[in-house]
């Protein structure tokens, strides 16, 4: 059976009780498959292949079908076209709605929800679900893969996050990818996303991905890379030049793979 998230942030648990492994989260409006109904959790695969277990008041099993995402870091639900109402919703970015064509104005555009009830978005925060996936040059992915995980810079850590509010290493690589439409495992494990291809560091390009052991970063180029890293306390930066201010030579010595969707 097939549903949708119905909230902000919906959470993944490795068990079905709270007090288990917080493995992920999804956004409103993104799908998943029902695996299994275990009272009030539902084991679930997401629309992007990953499985755990969530809270069923966070599920909807109706009919909706979503039009754009997200872009911003969290984009406001008014429920009136009108900055100085107060949001019925603050969805992250990545978050799916529905966009009617008529009752918006030139600024807002006019969202119907999964509870039935229309209400109003910023332009400027959300693009076409067709522009999100469409398939983009080589440059142009690389460019934009750097730019999204930029959008990151000064975040939180959070174990299993994939928002400006809190994203772990898999979290920030998972979505630099995905919202440029391209869907690589949640997990900081090269093996387990078929897209990407192993290459050597010298080969390394802007965009692409290395790996370490039980952890994910983006590589931007000329040494420097960004990631998030509880030794940052979030979102930043490092270097593999030995004479950077930033190098941190245990991530040199423990680099296990480099990857590439090219």
């Amino acid at each position: 059976m097939k549903g949708y998230f119905n909230t902000a942030l919906c959470h993944f648990y490795a068990e079905p009780v709270e007090k288990s492994e917080h493995s992920d989260e999804s956004f409103y409006g993104q799908s998943f498959e029902l695996l299994e109904d275990a009272g009030e959790f539902c084991l679930i695969n997401s629309e992007y292949n990953y499985k755990g277990y969530c809270k069923k008041e966070e599920l909807f099993f109706g009919e909706y079908n979503p039009t754009h995402v997200i872009t911003s870091g969290f984009g406001d639900l008014l429920i009136e076209p009108k900055n100085c109402y107060l949001a019925a919703y603050c969805l992250p970015r990545g978050s799916k709605i529905k966009v009617l064509e008529e009752g918006g104005t030139d600024r807002y555009a006019a969202v119907e929800a999964m509870d039935g009830k229309t209400y109003y978005i910023h332009r400027m925060n959300i693009m076409p679900i067709e522009e999100q996936e469409r398939k983009r040059s080589e440059e142009e992915f690389r460019k934009s893969v750097i730019a999204t995980a930029k959008l990151f810079e000064g975040s939180g850590y959070r174990w299993g996050g994939k928002t400006v509010g809190g994203i772990d290493c898999s979290g920030l690589a998972f979505m630099a990818y995905y919202m440029n439409g391209v869907v690589i495992h949640r997990d900081a494990n090269v093996e387990l996303s078929p897209c990407l291809r192993t290459i050597s560091l010298e080969e390394a390009k802007a965009g692409d991905l290395l790996f370490f052991p039980g952890h994910v970063a983006i590589y931007i180029g000329e040494g420097l890379y960004i990631h998030s890293t509880t030794s940052l306390g979030g979102v930043g930066y490092n270097s593999f030049n030995p004479y950077s201010p930033i190098y941190r030579p245990q991530l040199k010595e423990s680099l296990e793979s480099v990857a590439t969707i090219f």
